[in-house]
């Protein structure tokens, strides 16, 4: 349904292609499928996952990925691969590599380093705490966008029920570390004393809370956590401003990816509409696993001495061969109708967004573990390029 080169225009000129939608509609899949389809067209391309359950991996043929980028050998794993062909690298976040290199990268000697380590809230900030993995996605986009290698990012990002909060993360981390914040747990430039901090009243307030719900000892932690890590103050103020300029650059391109599921779409929807808090709006949007059309009238096409002949190889008695020809015609009939409110809320969807934007991507009939099933995914979605 999409114009036949809107989303291959894209794949050749996008410097990053954002991958958001639903969980469960396909969303890492069709990334690697871009991915690879940039890299046959000649550029250098990274696919960086925050799916922990490995699909990228599997999607590739590999048996896993790390947090360091990895080459994808296309010479030797996708046929007629010709000599203009680019590269195609891909890698999985770890949420607390990524944090500790980070850490590592502006710690000002190795004291401090210790210390952050060593930190409780650290070591929850870094594995567990709810925001952390988004906010360590963009900072990883941040070093492959600005790092001068490659020429397109295609990002998959986390399946949730609000995706805008996943672009929001940058400035709830700088928040995080914000001035009025440390304040509250930091004393202002003087000495020590025996208390172990001399705070603004706000602060006393604040910490006074904070120890009578969660415990004196977690208030030293935290109190240790902002004296520990200060220097990072500067460096998340400066990454997410150019975070937030990455995202919002018209280089910048947004694939909304769900299926033919109204509850899905109604989410992809809802991201679509917040997009515009950072300018921007959907490049395209991808109907993955749309189910073929199906009409019980074509099962009169079936030779039905043929289906007999096919059923007693099979090992079916004769006499179970009628019931097995009904059985079948109502599967048919089930698919016939699953197609037919398929192409309702395609049509319906169509009307929303305007069916220049949309294509749809056909439901495969086996799952995608292969560079070669990779191509052939890509074709769906940028039919006017050449296999």
């Amino acid at each position: 349904m999409a114009d036949t080169d809107h989303i291959l225009d894209i794949v050749n000129t996008a410097r990053l292609i954002v991958c958001a939608g639903p969980g469960g509609v396909g969303k890492t899949t069709t990334s690697a499928a871009l991915g690879l389809r940039a890299a046959l067209a000649g550029r250098r391309v990274i696919v960086l996952t925050i799916d922990p359950a490995r699909r990228l991996a599997n999607s590739l043929g590999l048996d896993e990925l790390t947090n360091e980028p990895q080459r994808i050998d296309l010479s030797e794993r996708v046929p007629d691969v010709t000599t203009d062909t680019g590269e195609l690298w891909a890698m999985m976040l770890d949420q607390k590599q990524t944090l500790d290199d980070l850490v590592a990268r502006y710690a000002p000697d190795k004291g401090a380093l210790n210390r952050s380590h060593d930190n409780n809230i650290y070591k929850l900030l870094s594995s567990t705490l709810a925001g952390m993995q988004e906010y360590m996605a963009l900072d990883k986009l941040h070093d492959l966008y600005t790092g001068g290698y490659y020429e397109l990012v295609v990002l998959d990002t986390p399946p949730t029920k609000n995706a805008l909060e996943f672009l929001e993360t940058p400035g709830r981390a700088r928040q995080f570390f914000d001035d009025r914040v440390i304040k509250w747990f930091l004393p202002n430039q003087q000495p020590k004393g025996l208390l172990g901090r001399v705070m603004n009243p706000a602060g006393a307030v604040v910490v006074g809370l904070l120890s009578r719900v969660f415990g004196q000892a977690f208030v030293d932690d935290l109190i240790d956590f902002f004296d520990t890590l200060q220097f990072l103050q500067e460096a998340l103020r400066t990454r997410g401003e150019m975070i937030d300029f990455i995202l919002r650059d018209p280089a910048t391109r947004f694939l909304v990816i769900t299926s033919a599921d109204a509850r899905r779409i109604k989410e992809a929807m809802y991201f679509h509409e917040k997009l515009g808090s950072l300018n921007q709006k959907a490049g395209a949007f991808i109907l993955n696993r749309v189910m073929p059309n199906f009409a019980v009238e074509d099962l009169a096409e079936v030779d039905q001495g043929a289906l007999r002949a096919a059923l007693e190889v099979e090992g079916v008695a004769p006499e179970h061969s009628a019931a097995l020809s009904q059985q079948l015609e109502r599967q048919y009939a089930h698919l016939a109708e699953l197609a037919t409110h398929n192409r309702t809320i395609i049509a319906r969807f169509a009307s929303q967004v305007g069916p220049g934007l949309l294509r749809t991507v056909p439901l495969f009939g086996e799952d995608v573990h292969d560079l070669t099933q990779l191509r052939r995914l890509g074709h769906f979605l940028t039919p006017s390029a050449p296999l």
